[in-house]
């Protein structure tokens, strides 16, 4: 069977016509792509700019914090010197009779991925009730502890001595019975490392 020019010339048309179809709607495909890489494109240009300015301000909160965190370090020494600690403490007892003055071994204490060395005291001190204030107050705002806790103050001020203790005593003997007294458990840190 012989076919027609016409069915030759149809079939070439419908093939032509579905090629050129298939072909646009690749190239319209293509062509939303495009725009949504445009878009996005567009969106990266705009957001670039802010993100390198929040990335050099978040580079010099980084630097200034290493500066204070190496700051701080500096403050810390190396090592707790227990003779220097008691020769402050005697020198700003002042008005107060350190009565016993206790120097644990120091030890390690991790913070945080931060190794310290805590030198532990324990200071026995007897004086009016103002004058262990005072001496307190000093060890919490001296810049030479700004590296310690109080960690725990016990002050007590005894009961008047009754008559019948009183006997026996001497004026000097009442007059100590009659102080308060504070034990002042203290804690000093020194930096040894990460």
């Amino acid at each position: 069977m012989k076919l027609s020019r016409t069915f030759w010339l149809i079939l070439g048309i419908g093939i032509s016509v579905i090629a050129v179809g298939i072909l646009g709607w690749f190239y319209l495909d293509q062509r939303g792509e495009q725009q949504r890489l445009d878009d996005n494109l567009a969106v990266a240009q705009r957001t670039y700019p802010t993100l390198v300015s929040q990335r050099d301000d978040l580079e010099n909160a980084l630097a200034q914090a290493t500066s204070l965190l190496n700051a701080a370090r500096s403050g810390f020494p190396d090592s707790v010197d227990s003779i220097r600690v008691d020769e402050k403490l005697f020198e700003i007892a002042d008005d107060c009779e350190i009565t016993k003055l206790t120097a644990s071994e120091p030890s390690d204490e991790k913070v945080e991925g931060i190794t310290y060395i805590t030198a532990p005291f324990v200071v026995d001190v007897k004086g009016e009730v103002a004058d262990i204030l005072d001496f307190i107050n000093t060890i919490a705002t001296d810049e030479y502890f700004i590296n310690a806790t109080i960690e725990l103050v016990d002050i007590v001020v005894p009961e008047p001595l009754t008559e019948k203790e009183k006997r026996g005593l001497t004026e000097d003997e009442i007059k100590e019975a009659k102080k308060p007294s504070a034990t002042i458990n203290l804690v000093i840190y020194g930096y040894q490392g990460e």
